[in-house]
């Protein structure tokens, strides 16, 4: 007795990563160590941006996009925003692009890759913002996982 059987095969291969330029241990931005809670005591209020950058280079010659997702734990309050695991209160964590592209939790940003250099650097901004006012001293802390998918 014989059986004919059909194998099928499928795949894809994708782009090989680019490095990303950060220091060892992630990217650490200062939002500010002298920040008066009376300036985050009205409703809306916010600290200046501080201004950061996420650097690709190295790329592989085929790859012409670079997307960034990037994933925190949302506030409570305010859900575009991340929420802040240090002791200070009511406040919220508000990152966004140069562009002025809201990048709270899950969202992404698309950039070419430019074919001459082989890299692309994504411009960010980042300040503490209060939603309900009434900021309290002490810490803000939070941390932004991010990843690269490439095309």
């Amino acid at each position: 007795m014989r059986a004919d059987t059909l194998l099928n095969f499928t795949g894809n291969i994708k782009a090989s990563p680019c490095i990303i330029d950060l220091p060892s241990g992630g990217l650490n931005v200062d939002l500010g160590q002298k920040i008066l809670a009376s300036s985050l005591a009205e409703a809306g209020s916010s600290t200046d941006w501080k201004p950061f950058s996420i650097v690709l280079s190295q790329c592989p010659a085929s790859t012409t996009v670079a997307t960034m997702t990037v994933n925190g734990t949302a506030d409570d309050v305010e859900t575009s925003m991340y929420a802040n695991a240090g002791s200070a209160s009511q406040v919220q964590i508000e990152v966004k692009s140069k562009a002025g592209a809201t990048l709270g939790n899950a969202a992404q940003m698309q950039q070419n890759v430019d074919a001459a250099s082989r890299g692309t650097t994504f411009d960010l901004l980042a300040r503490v913002y209060s939603a309900q006012g009434k900021a309290t001293p002490g810490t803000i802390v939070g941390t932004m996982q991010v990843t690269f998918t490439y095309q």
